[in-house]
């Protein structure tokens, strides 16, 4: 027999989540999942979901997940006052909220690395909590400041690093990959250390641990002498779960002992057939320039968040945000909000959905890989929510992605009548070929970052000592040479005499863009290394575009690849709110007005000359 669970999207003072319900009402215990920080979130959003359905499945019981104030789809930034005491009175408003909704009378804290820690403090605070499982908490906040400043450092001597600029904040912030904690959190942060408080947070507490730690052995001895009830165990699968959102693999080893240690049973489906309620009609997110609801639409397969401006500018269109490789909506850096919100002081709405897959929207049962999901479905996927702004009464779309974004942006922006604009960031490829998403496979950079390294000495001894691949550097360069080439030499024949390369299918595309009049910026960072992708197809810098007039290519300073850096996200945002206003707005509305005109015209000759007989 099929599991069955449902997941209905929800809202609470200001914080947006998903609530997980069991086929049968009637339990008395539920749980509330307290999520990572920053990057962390995003690394485990998919198995946290799988952790919640599972819960659910194997215990009966209904679980809520949902994103802190500043973070994810809930209000407010991350450089807000008080973040810290913000999360943590937003722990106890969702153990509310589940009291509430469901009825439960017992809850079960459930926290990942920083939220581990946030949910010992809720706990303490609330008193009531039966149950409290710490997964690779943070036990000293001083340590975990460290190890996201180490991070920032490490990346920053990454290419796409070096080529970014990062936000003036007068040494206020300390985060890594995109997401940042302000001076008063990191005040309230650094004073906390699990091992000295006073009191145990629950009567019952599980610990996990990636490795028998000393810090770990004086946090259960601290609460066996406190009189709780205490268990550790060794969370073998940790280095596959908080890493790459790409290759993030969850640890269902660690789940199941989990839900063994609850008295639940383990070993339930990897994936439970999961049906998707729609929200209730008061769930929203308010913000200054307008409000958010989520959305679910494609017969129940996708899952979104709907932007809309208080004052809408008349006939602009929508814009559609798509995911970024196994990023759930909200994007690297929680660009998508930002964006999203930020376009809505412009009076411009926009979707921000998950594609098949990917964040909260149904898997693909033919396409269990991310790749595959990419190849065969995104495209389809991203036109249903195109067709869900047009049926929301927006005239026309603007389609907007990083990276595998910017490909579904493209391809999207092709496949259907309505979109009138699109904007691809750091475009890795124009046709799916299936990129390196292997898990410690050599990143070949652009091909300026190795001329460039050309003449610096420390890059040559790391060759010469092997701790670069020379071998796959000078393949991929080679094959980029040789690609550039046979595109030149066979560019006359291009069609003729049954020559056909994919360059010309390339150069099809957009064409086929620039006839249908939509206005296409391919954005690039300096250093990035689809500028190689361009420069084979196009020449240097995409020059060979000058002859086009709705295909364009614009290379940006201070530009990382993923949009880590805060600076990098605001020179994108302003680029592309200029896009709309001074390209997109105007000449969309002229298309649209032509198609309505066409589509018109079709009508009345239709009921002038009536439905045509079958020719035999």
């Amino acid at each position: 027999m099929t599991a069955k669970a449902a997941m209905k999207p929800v809202t609470f003072g200001g914080c947006y989540g998903s609530l997980h319900l069991p086929a049968d009402d009637g339990a008395t215990t539920g749980m509330v999942l307290c999520s990572p920080f920053g990057y962390d979130a995003l690394c485990v959003h998919r198995g946290w979901r799988d952790f919640a359905e599972g819960s659910t499945v194997a215990g009966g019981i209904p679980v809520l997940r949902f994103d802190y104030p500043g973070a994810g789809d809930s209000e407010g930034n991350e450089e807000d006052p008080q973040r810290f005491r913000a999360w943590i009175d937003s722990i106890k408003a969702a153990t509310q909220y589940l009291r509430t909704a469901t009825g439960v009378t017992r809850v079960i804290l459930c926290g990942l690395r920083l939220g581990a820690t946030l949910a010992v403090v809720a706990a303490e605070e609330l008193g009531d909590v039966d149950s409290l499982i710490l997964m690779a908490p943070v036990i000293a906040g001083k340590r975990y400041i460290r190890e996201l400043n180490m991070q920032h450092q490490s990346w920053l001597k990454t290419p796409s690093g070096r080529a970014a600029v990062q936000a003036d904040d007068d040494g206020r912030a300390v985060g890594a990959f995109g997401f940042q904690l302000y001076a008063d959190t990191l005040e309230q942060l650094a004073a906390v250390d699990l091992v000295q408080r006073e009191r145990p947070p629950a009567r019952r507490v599980l610990l996990h641990d990636a490795c028998d730690s000393a810090p770990m052995r004086q946090l259960i001895e601290r609460y066996r002498g406190h009189g709780a009830s205490a268990d550790v165990q060794i969370f073998p699968e940790y280095d596959k779960f908080l890493v790459d959102p790409r290759f993030s693999v969850p640890p269902r080893r660690a789940f199941d002992s989990v839900l063994e240690w609850l008295g639940f049973q383990s070993g339930t489906p990897a994936t439970p057939a999961v049906e998707i309620l729609p929200p209730a009609a008061d769930a929203r997110i308010d913000f200054a320039a307008g409000h958010e609801t989520p959305v679910v639409f494609g017969g129940g397969r996708y899952v979104g968040v709907f932007c809309q401006p208080r004052c809408t500018q008349e006939r602009a269109p929508a814009v559609l945000l798509v995911n970024t490789a196994g990023a759930h909506r909200v994007g690297d850096g929680r660009l998508a909000v930002l964006m999203a919100r930020r376009l809505a002081g412009q009076g411009i709405a926009s979707l921000r959905m998950d594609l098949g897959g990917l964040g909260d929207s149904l898997h693909h049962e033919d396409s269990p890989t991310l790749e595959a999901m990419y190849a065969r479905h995104s495209v389809t996927d991203a036109t249903a929510g195109v067709d869900w702004l047009m049926a929301a009464g927006h005239p026309g779309v603007v389609t907007f992605g990083v990276c595998t974004g910017a490909y579904v942006s493209i391809h999207t922006a092709l496949a259907h009548p309505r979109v009138v604009g699109c904007m691809s960031v750091n475009l890795p490829f124009f046709f799916w070929g299936g990129p390196q998403t292997k898990p410690g496979a050599h990143h070949i950079e652009s091909s300026q970052v190795y001329w460039r390294s050309i003449r610096t000495p420390h890059k040559w001894l790391r060759l010469l000592t092997g701790r670069a691949n020379g071998r796959a550097i000078a393949v991929e360069l080679g094959r980029r040479w040789y690609v550039r080439l046979t595109s030149l030499a066979s560019s006359p024949f291009e069609g003729r005499l049954g020559v056909n390369t994919s360059t010309g299918a390339i150069r099809q595309l957009l064409m086929d863009l620039e006839r249908k009049g939509v206005r296409t910026s391919l954005v690039y960072g300096s250093l990035d290394a689809g500028l190689d992708e361009l420069a084979i197809r196009f020449g240097p810098n995409g020059s060979e575009l000058g002859k086009l007039t709705n295909v364009t290519a614009k290379i940006l300073e201070k530009v990382d690849h993923s949009l880590f850096s805060r600076t990098a996200r605001e020179i994108v945002m302003a680029h592309f709110e200029e896009f709309l206003q001074e390209r997109t707005l105007h000449a969309g509305r002229a298309v649209l007005d032509a198609t309505d005109l066409h589509m018109s015209s079709l009508r009345r000759m239709s009921i002038q000359t009536g439905p045509r007989k079958a020719v035999r």
